[in-house]
């Protein structure tokens, strides 16, 4: 039996790294719309921000996002409802204070993009409920809510 040839190897490699790249692109797109009524009200909050001399900045690759930032986004997140922080994913947006995004935020607040977009309009709903699962269970509801243990995770391995 004849070896094959290295050509005629390497051509359905290629084709099928171009197929995982386009199920990829598609697959991104799939979660942008299905994230997109969070995102939607991630922008509202953003244009307030922008209005008031806030900073826009996109995020490309593999888990796309806007960052927001400026005055007003310090004060909004000094002054959240579940205590001061300094980031916040909303869908594709993340809105961050004017000095706190380090690679590591960046890297905890776009693993909430992904979730995000794998649970598109649930994603609120299943946030909140597994906080309270952890505080039936006597956690802490941020810090053993199972999507901030996941975003830790991504921000240790950024």
């Amino acid at each position: 039996m004849r070896k094959p040839s290295d050509q005629m190897t390497a051509r359905p490699r290629r084709r099928f790294a171009r197929m995982r790249q386009a199920l990829g692109g598609f697959l991104t797109l799939l979660g942008i719309v299905w994230a997109l009524p969070i995102t939607l009200f991630g922008m509202l909050l953003s244009v307030p921000v922008l209005a008031m001399r806030g900073h826009l900045t996109i995020v490309a690759g593999p888990t796309p996002a806007v960052v927001v930032s400026g005055r007003l986004a310090d004060r909004m997140l000094a002054r959240h409802p579940f205590g001061a922080m300094w980031a916040m994913a909303i869908g594709h947006v993340v809105i961050v204070t004017q000095h706190g995004l380090t690679p590591q935020i960046l890297s905890h607040e776009l693993a909430h993009v992904r979730q995000a977009a794998c649970w598109g309009i649930f994603f609120p709903i299943a946030y909140l409920l597994a906080s309270g699962w952890a505080v039936v269970r006597g956690k802490d509801a941020y810090w053993h809510n199972v999507f901030e243990v996941a975003a830790r995770k991504a921000e240790r391995h950024s």
